[in-house]
């Protein structure tokens, strides 16, 4: 009778702890869980609509056409800062800073002439296909760089 007990004991313990079929199914449980946990992680960075729920700016956009449009809550690529280059170095300009900007095609690129809110003027380059979006009373709205002649924050 002792030796069927050593048995069943050595057994069962080879089975769940020494290389069973239980032994595969909870390793291969515990790789996965541990991979699918990897990315339940916050990001650190500053940018995009996640972070920016607490800044909302609206402005008055003219289009090409010269028509106006009011739109608030606007955003370029779900961030509150204007993506641009200025010489060699790329920037992102805070919208909270920009009093207005108008905007010049030039073959491949946008010159948007930017006044701050010091009154300070600067120029910076953005890609035509670079997307403003917003609200307006009646929906949602769209722009890319290329079709706007300009922009003042309210």
């Amino acid at each position: 009778m002792k030796r069927i007990f050593e048995h069943n004991r050595f057994t069962a313990g080879s089975r769940h702890w020494a290389g069973g079929k239980n032994a595969g199914r909870a390793m291969l449980t515990l790789f996965m869980l541990a991979f699918f946990c990897l990315g339940m992680g916050g990001t650190s960075g500053t940018f995009g609509p996640a972070a920016e729920k607490d800044r909302f700016f609206r402005a008055e956009i003219k289009d090409r056409s010269d028509k106006s449009h009011e739109v608030q809550g606007i955003f370029v690529q779900g961030s509150t800062y204007l993506p641009a280059r200025t010489g060699s170095a790329e920037a992102e300009v805070d919208f909270g800073k920009i009093e207005s900007a108008r905007f010049y095609v030039q073959d491949d690129r946008v010159l948007a002439r930017v006044t701050m809110v010091n009154q300070e003027e600067m120029d910076f380059y953005i890609q035509p296909q670079t997307t403003f979006q917003g609200k307006t009373d009646w929906g949602s709205i769209s722009f890319r760089a290329d079709e706007i002649k300009e922009i003042s924050f309210k």
